[in-house]
């Protein structure tokens, strides 16, 4: 328990240390007793040492083998379980219960945070609401900033709204990262934008479409897709978009119109 636990660089890791968002972030998950928890990335406890005495069940979700065995020894109340795994495929369910709600909570690794994010968001049951750190442009694409939307803003769109919270500079964590964070609370929706059947179609779609963010939607679209342009041009035209706008400039729901118009118009 004495030996000290360095950040891995490998691991994309940066400690949390600030009291003040630590503070910031238990406030947002607005914990009661009857509560079920799971933190992505516990590292030392920063967050956990705020939340188990406040919550029915705990699940940290840690993928360090020395962060893990750290936390095992640390915490061994009844409530609390550290599970050794990749938050990036876990299955939730096998530790949880379809029909349970649980709240989400993590400094998540840059690298890895769309992948991990993406995850919690198509698996079973659903947590009630995402709190997690993030790099600040990602959380700006997330949301649909409108100088940072992309690809990125639909896929994660489809399950759920979301909103930055709050800011977090570099100075809160040890090691410093070169980057600003944010704090994002992402709230899944009952039912996704898109269903099962056209998902896979529909993510295709819009994918190649952001291929080149510098052409015109028009003709993002048609290369894209190898879709010729005189047909982009009449799906455009049905839904008053106009031809010259970027790729960025659209919104999910203007994404999700233009293909079911094509899908039903011509595949």
């Amino acid at each position: 328990m004495s030996r000290r636990i360095y950040a891995k660089k490998s691991l994309s890791q940066n400690f949390l240390i600030d009291t003040k968002i630590k503070s910031k972030i238990i406030e947002c998950l607005d914990l009661n007793h009857n509560d079920i928890v799971v933190e992505i990335g516990p590292g030392r406890g920063a967050l956990t040492e705020r939340i188990y005495n406040n919550v029915n069940k705990f699940f940290g979700i840690e993928l360090d083998d020395d962060l893990y065995s750290y936390l095992q020894l640390k915490y061994q109340n009844e409530n609390i379980e550290i599970i050794n795994d990749d938050a990036r495929k876990i299955d939730i369910s096998d530790f949880i219960k379809n029909d349970i709600e649980y709240k989400l909570v993590g400094n998540l690794p840059y690298k890895s945070a769309n992948k991990i994010i993406l995850n919690f968001l198509n698996s079973l049951p659903k947590p009630k609401f995402m709190i997690v750190m993030v790099q600040l442009e990602v959380a700006k694409r997330i949301i649909g900033d409108e100088k940072f939307r992309g690809f990125l803003t639909v896929l994660i769109g489809i399950y759920c709204k979301s909103e930055i919270l709050f800011k977090v500079k570099p100075t809160s964590f040890k090691p410093k990262p070169k980057v600003n964070s944010a704090v994002i609370k992402l709230v899944p929706y009952d039912t996704p934008k898109v269903d099962d059947e056209n998902i896979e179609g529909f993510m295709d779609f819009v994918a190649k479409s952001f291929v080149s963010r510098r052409k015109t939607v028009l003709n993002s679209i048609a290369a894209g897709n190898k879709i010729s342009k005189d047909i982009v041009t009449q799906l455009l035209n049905s839904l008053q978009i106009n031809k010259e706008f970027r790729p960025q400039n659209l919104e999910l729901d203007q994404w999700l119109e233009l293909y079911y118009l094509y899908k039903n118009r011509y595949e």
